[in-house]
């Protein structure tokens, strides 16, 4: 590999490199409400936070972030996972009514679902040992809660 490439890779992408040369993904399991759950990586979560639910924002050093609420509106206490952007800028809060489960996932096991995505926040649907998933649009969150992308 030429060192004009190698410098072209940025932090997520090399943590993207790692993760998937060991065939293995570290995920997050999401529960969200009245919908699929989400399937992400846990190297874009930054910190997890217990918080209110009836917030549009929540400061995390010092910084105020945007919050994307998928939990269940009925409960007042939930957790707020702090997700990585490409900037800094980028960054925003993804409200969830629970701690999200861990998972480690043979990532040859976890298969493209056809169904049809008909919500610009879902990038696709996965399935993986029987179960649904949906693998959010990060950039389509961001672009819905305001962040300029």
């Amino acid at each position: 590999m030429n060192t004009e490439r190698v410098h072209a890779i940025d932090q997520q992408e090399l943590q993207h490199l790692i993760s998937v040369s060991t065939g293995f993904i570290d995920a997050y399991i999401i529960e969200c409400y009245n919908q699929v759950p989400m399937l992400i990586p846990q190297n874009i979560v930054l910190s997890a936070q217990n918080s209110d639910t009836q917030v549009k924002t929540l400061s995390w050093h010092d910084v105020n972030l945007p919050v994307y609420a998928i939990n269940n509106p009925n409960t007042k206490e939930g957790i707020a996972l702090v997700i990585e952007g490409d900037e800094i800028t980028q960054r925003f809060v993804l409200l969830c009514s629970e701690m999200p489960q861990g998972v480690r996932l043979r990532i040859s096991e976890v298969i493209d679902d056809e169904r049809p995505v008909d919500d610009a926040k879902v990038f696709q649907y996965v399935v993986t040992e029987g179960k649904q998933y949906q693998i959010p649009n990060l950039v389509e969150i961001q672009r819905q809660i305001g962040i300029a992308v």
